[in-house]
């Protein structure tokens, strides 16, 4: 039987294993947050999977979601059913496995119920949108610090007390306080936004309103370049 592979897309720039185990699958899982509402995954690489059963994972996005509880009520019968079947069965996400990913709780469960599982990792929004910009991510002996969905400047506060960058993902809700915060400190200049990495809309420059949930912003102490 084949290993349940979780992939990571990156955004959208497949790595060569990636590429391979997409084009040898019989199903792909693309997590949704809800019905009928489009995969940002399967956008992204639906020409390298055309020939693949297309399985809509639905997987809210709510705080109070208890994921192992959730994946163990029968979510995950179409994925078992077809893993029993000897198909190549792979989930597909954003980024990568290990960051913030639906998939790793999926790869989780799955593995729970005893059967393989295979990570293949793929290239975060933060390193790619660095990549984009051209700039470093951390030099010498500078450190890195991510905070996920900030709620509070004192979080940024406190984070820049203790490292040189700071990355802050899922920052979309909390731009109407973040900017303005970033310009009496003083951090405006710098700091850059990576918005909708990979996507028709993409933006890679100074912190601006937009709304999604794809934003990512860098804070740099010792500056940008």
């Amino acid at each position: 039987m084949y290993p349940f592979y979780v992939i990571g897309i990156g955004m959208g720039e497949l790595t060569c294993r990636a590429k391979k185990i997409l084009e040898q699958a019989d199903v792909i899982i693309t997590p949704v947050s809800q019905k009928n509402t489009g995969s940002r995954a399967f956008d992204m690489i639906q020409a390298d999977i055309s020939h693949a059963e297309i399985l809509e994972l639905l997987f809210p996005m709510k705080a109070d979601l208890h994921e192992t509880e959730y994946l163990f009520s029968g979510v995950l019968t179409p994925v078992i059913e077809r893993l029993h079947q000897g198909k190549i069965v792979a989930m597909i996400t954003i980024g990568d496995v290990s960051v913030y990913s639906t998939a790793a709780y999926v790869r989780r469960a799955v593995a729970e119920m005893g059967y393989q599982t295979e990570v293949i990792p793929g290239i975060p929004s933060f390193i790619d949108g660095a990549a984009k910009a051209q700039i470093s991510l951390c030099e010498k002996q500078e450190s890195l610090l991510m905070i996920p969905a900030v709620t509070s400047p004192d979080i940024i506060i406190n984070a820049l007390n203790v490292a040189d960058n700071i990355m802050i993902m899922k920052a979309g809700k909390a731009l109407h306080w973040l900017i303005p915060m970033l310009k009496e400190q003083h951090l405006t200049e710098k700091t850059i936004m990576f918005y909708n990495l990979g996507m028709t809309d993409e933006y890679i420059g100074s912190p601006v309103e937009k709304q999604s949930y794809f934003i990512t912003l860098l804070i740099r102490k010792r500056g940008l370049l």
